[in-house]
């Protein structure tokens, strides 16, 4: 599939749809992650104001990092992070820990619904005392 770079506007070729961005333009992003990871290493506690003026990068970006799980914000961080299922406080990612645990235990029943279930075999007894009075009848074998 062929793209247009949500960064630079090129085109770029994406085989499995999963990037907005061309090969060029994410490494760019990579080397940004790698030294504003190194910057909250060695500063904890960093602003997102401080993190703009060092890096440039944009409340956006910050967020979608965030929500990606590729960094994650302090107790005191003046950044709000809250699960996007029942909006309480979180650190990083998309869901607290109760919802994501609800989440896969919906996905996981799903999955088990769908799934074929064994054939159960059936044992028919036959009670052959009650052939005794149906309308059935055999002729005996004419032995001449």
């Amino acid at each position: 599939m062929v793209r247009v770079c949500s960064n630079c506007n090129n085109m770029f070729e994406d085989i499995f749809g999963k990037y907005t961005m061309c090969p060029d333009c994410r490494e760019l992003e990579e080397d940004l992650l790698r030294r504003v990871k190194d910057y909250l290493w060695d500063n904890p506690g960093t602003t997102e104001k401080k993190l703009k003026e060092v890096f440039g990068v944009s409340h956006e970006q910050i967020m979608m990092w965030l929500r990606d799980e590729r960094i994650e914000i302090t107790p005191d961080s003046d950044i709000v992070l809250t699960c996007e299922r029942c909006g309480s406080m979180i650190f990083t990612g998309k869901y607290c820990k109760d919802c994501s645990e609800r989440i896969k235990r919906s996905v996981n029943e799903i999955k088990d619904s769908l799934e074929p279930k064994p054939e159960k075999k059936v044992k028919m007894i036959v009670n052959r005392s009650s052939f005794k009075d149906s309308k059935m009848r055999f002729t005996k074998e004419d032995n001449n």
